[in-house]
């Protein structure tokens, strides 16, 4: 223990005095892959990324969006389909292409400018179960700073079709309406400073009397903004209970002002996994979990699925997998925050188009949303 201690200790403060040494090593002429993509048993299209990747310490971009001369889905009944190049590295299948079907397995070959090749080891499509019943808990806790925050926790309960396959992956999507006043948009006119509506907004301003005028229905005034949870929730058999799995935390809605301006429509979706690709998934949750821990592992590498076919030998990276996909989702309403007084006023208007703030942001109603 004295011997682990001193370890500990000498890795703490000897750290703390050494200097970062950069060496220059030149630019490698074939550079590692990394490959992001899978298909489902719903509807397409699919995409797949590709990625040239560097060294972490590089000076290089860590990653920057490469081309190939071909990417290929097939699958073992005879069935392929080419996608197509939609934006550098971003390939997709058509809308009405091929789809996943249970049971059958998927594989993607890469066929790069270069002339290597890479095809991911062949992955099942395994039924997704059910997810029997999505809940919130409304919760309250002060930060670090001391600050007193509020939201809600999302649970869920679900059942696996497979009673021997327990191998699944929980996935979150939050979305919410806000309004803001791209009417109020401040900018240089022709009468000096003044509020200068943008050309989206239902407005235009009377050069003469300088007031702002009702034209039209605005463009960009109301959004849905959708957020994603941050964590990933895998699970094999340890979350299992007499063959379902209860009361598994999938995510957090902060109360904001503008989450909570109308709801939040909640969707959880429970995803089928194989054992490689749960394994995968392991990893990255491993090595997420461990960042920043002085027992981090030394080699905590990702299992990739990918073989070379031909070509200079150079490292992929990455995972192509199959999955079926089921969802179920809930709103969490202004009347589930008690006592609704605790939700935030918005301090100032927002004078620009709602599509400006927030990402993954849209004008068009999602078929989902009630009023």
């Amino acid at each position: 223990m004295r011997i682990l201690a001193l370890v500990i200790v000498l890795l703490i403060f000897g750290g703390a005095c050494i200097d970062k040494i950069d060496i220059e090593t030149g630019t490698p002429d074939t550079f590692p892959v990394t490959v992001d993509g899978f298909i489902s048993d719903q509807p397409g299209p699919y995409e797949v990324k590709l990625n040239k990747a560097f060294d972490i310490q590089s000076k290089i971009a860590f990653k920057t969006a490469i081309s190939a001369h071909r990417v290929t889905i097939f699958d073992d009944h005879g069935n392929s389909e080419i996608l197509t190049q939609v934006i550098q590295g971003t390939y997709r299948t058509k809308a009405n292409g091929i789809r996943g079907t249970i049971g059958r397995a998927y594989k993607l070959r890469v066929e790069l400018l270069d002339g290597r090749i890479y095809e991911s080891i062949p992955d099942t499509l395994y039924r997704a179960g059910h997810v029997d019943s999505v809940y919130h808990q409304f919760k309250s806790e002060v930060t670090a700073d001391g600050i007193l925050k509020y939201g809600f926790d999302v649970y869920m309960d679900s059942s696996p079709e497979d009673r021997k396959n327990f191998r699944y992956m929980w996935q979150f999507a939050g979305t919410f309406q806000v309004e803001t006043n791209p009417e109020l948009y401040d900018t240089i006119c022709e009468a000096g400073r003044c509020p200068l509506p943008l050309a989206c907004s239902s407005y235009i301003l009377n050069t003469k009397t300088l007031e702002l005028e009702y034209a039209k229905l605005c463009d960009c005034c109301t959004c849905w903004t959708t957020f994603f949870g941050d964590e990933l929730v895998l699970s094999d058999n340890e979350f299992v209970v007499n063959g379902r799995f209860n009361n598994i935390k999938v995510a957090y809605v902060p109360v904001s002002p503008w989450t909570f301006m109308y709801k939040v429509y909640s969707e959880v979706s429970q995803l089928s996994l194989s054992q490689q690709a749960f394994d995968f998934w392991r990893a990255v949750k491993r090595q997420k979990n461990a960042s920043g821990s002085l027992f981090q592992p030394i080699t905590g590498k990702v299992p990739a699925n990918f073989v070379q076919l031909s070509g200079t030998t150079a490292p992929v990276e990455g995972l192509f997998y199959a999955t079926a996909v089921v969802s179920k989702a809930i709103y969490i309403t202004r009347n589930d925050v008690s006592p609704q007084s605790i939700i935030p006023p918005q301090d100032l208007p927002y004078k620009n188009s709602c599509l400006k703030l927030f990402p993954n942001s849209t004008l068009t109603k999602p078929s989902f949303w009630v009023n």
